[in-house]
């Protein structure tokens, strides 16, 4: 099921597979910028043998709208996404999973609602504000070809590995595809929303205050956060209590599209073997 609800600053665009009213856990799926629902067509199949699996478009991404006054800041994703659960009256706690910037939108959901949150898993999500702008725009992104973009906006090959053949994949143009439905003006602003939320509070700092169970996946060939980005998260938040680190060989930044069996199972067995730290709504 995919469909569009309102919510307080515009609408969001929410794909549901599996059966909300089951007995299986919940993961929900958020995208980084310039992503888009589809960034987890590869990797749901694997999830939802466990889960009933629930992935949203960011506002201003994807199939959602842009928001209503135009903002674009970590609190207003977050709300969005919160509201957007609340109508399809989701009551349990989740697992939140986000690659990228969307593991650092996944930590502000579970800074705003902790007590909804069972577990946080994130893949190649920057610690530090140094390596929060993952710039990976294309310079004919300001081509206009008949009133439209002469090409993607971003630079599709640096969210994969090196020589990954993407012909296999189930759309073999998803980088692009999501890319070209981002606004623009979203797009920009949104292009700083890593390095206000990293300025005001380091990853793991704001880990240790949430204190939920967190898998952090990282990949070995990640051409957008880098090897010095990749190397700065591991030695920043490596010794938060209550968390796991995981080394995904041979995939990019985009690492549940390469490879989604792999972090499908990842998870899995994080989920299986790790316990849950409920909190209580006060």
């Amino acid at each position: 099921m995919e469909k569009i609800y309102e919510v307080t600053n515009g609408k969001v665009n929410i794909k549901v597979t599996g059966d909300l009213e089951s007995d299986k856990k919940i993961i929900v799926l958020i995208p980084g910028i310039n992503g888009s629902v589809e960034y987890y067509d590869e990797i749901t199949p694997y999830l939802q043998k466990k889960y009933t699996v629930i992935a949203i478009d960011l506002l201003g991404q994807g199939k959602s709208s842009v928001s209503k006054d135009g903002e674009y800041g970590i609190d207003l994703q977050a709300w969005a996404i919160l509201e957007g659960i609340a109508r399809l009256r989701v009551t349990d706690s989740m697992i939140l999973f986000g690659y990228g910037i969307g593991g650092l939108i996944a930590n502000r959901v579970a800074e705003i609602r902790d007590f909804s949150v069972s577990k946080l898993t994130m893949l190649n999500t920057p610690a530090n504000a140094k390596y929060a702008d993952m710039d990976a725009r294309s310079s004919f992104a300001a081509i206009p070809l008949l009133g439209k973009m002469a090409k993607s906006p971003v630079k599709s090959s640096l969210y994969f590995a090196k020589g990954f053949d993407t012909s296999k994949l189930k759309n073999p143009n998803v980088i692009d595809d999501a890319a070209n439905a981002v606004d623009h003006k979203a797009a920009k602003k949104m292009s700083q929303l890593a390095n206000t939320y990293l300025e005001e509070k380091a990853l793991n700092k704001r880990l240790r205050a949430t204190a939920l169970a967190t898998l952090a996946i990282f990949s070995d060939d990640d051409q957008i956060l880098t090897e010095d980005g990749v190397k700065d998260a591991k030695a920043t938040i490596g010794r938060v209590p209550h968390l796991t680190m995981k080394d995904l060989k041979g995939a990019g930044h985009v690492g549940m599209i390469e490879k989604p069996e792999e972090v499908a199972n990842m998870i899995i067995d994080f989920d299986d073997n790790v316990e849950d730290i409920i909190k209580v709504d006060m």
